[in-house]
């Protein structure tokens, strides 16, 4: 029996800050989005794509200040619940920050250009100015790193149990370890001896070297 010292060293990668803000903005967006859909009361939500892309979409709606319609109402809850899917780990919030990011970007752009996006949301100034922030403080996580990374060292003891020899010869050294030329064809048990030494069977050694003629290899 033989008794070891066994070490092993892990690494605690520590708390990712990209989780929080895409957390906080995902919640942000998620709720505000789902607050413009039931500010349209009675009123059928406006998802009309027969002005894609080059129509000119204007809006009665308005909360706050915030002009809108169905497919604003849709990009702002499709960024938010995409941006909480992602804030289970730190790679995956900032994945999902960036893209969530340059795409409210990229409608925050669309919409100061043309007044609307792709003819299809509506969206004025404020809407524009909120998606736009948005879309600054998302590419920004994307530069957010882990805090709190350590080293633990682990010891254990392991016991480790002899095997038993196997001695068939009676030289004093391990069959298992004796050199000698490999089995081949023979050896089901895996113990390094010739199955037909341990059973009886009668050896073959015409040229009386240690090996039955019948398993060494031959060119």
């Amino acid at each position: 029996m033989a008794i070891r010292r066994d070490h092993t060293t892990t690494h605690d990668r520590g708390t990712g800050l990209a989780r929080g803000p895409a957390y906080i903005i995902g919640s942000i967006l998620a709720a505000f989005g789902l607050i413009l859909l039931v500010q349209s009361g009675d009123n059928p939500i406006n998802f009309a794509t027969d002005g894609f892309s080059g129509a000119d979409v204007e809006s009665s709606e308005k909360f706050i200040g915030f002009e809108w319609n169905g497919w604003t109402a849709w990009i702002t809850i499709a960024a938010g619940v995409l941006l909480l899917f992602g804030a289970a780990q730190h790679a995956l919030a900032k994945g999902f920050s960036l893209v969530v990011g340059l795409v409210l970007g990229a409608c925050a752009l669309l919409g100061f250009i043309d007044g609307d996006v792709l003819g299809l949301a509506a969206a004025n100034i404020p809407t524009e100015l909120g998606w736009g922030i948005a879309a600054v403080l998302l590419v920004l996580n994307v530069l957010a790193p882990r805090v709190g990374g350590e080293d633990h060292d682990h010891d254990r003891t392991v016991v480790e149990r002899d095997r038993p020899v196997v001695d068939r010869d009676r030289d004093g050294v391990d069959d298992r370890q004796e050199h000698r030329a490999p089995v081949v064809g023979h050896d089901r048990d895996r113990d390094g001896v010739d199955d037909r030494r341990e059973h009886g069977a009668p050896v073959v050694d015409r040229d009386r070297d240690g090996v039955d003629d019948r398993t060494e290899r031959r060119p």
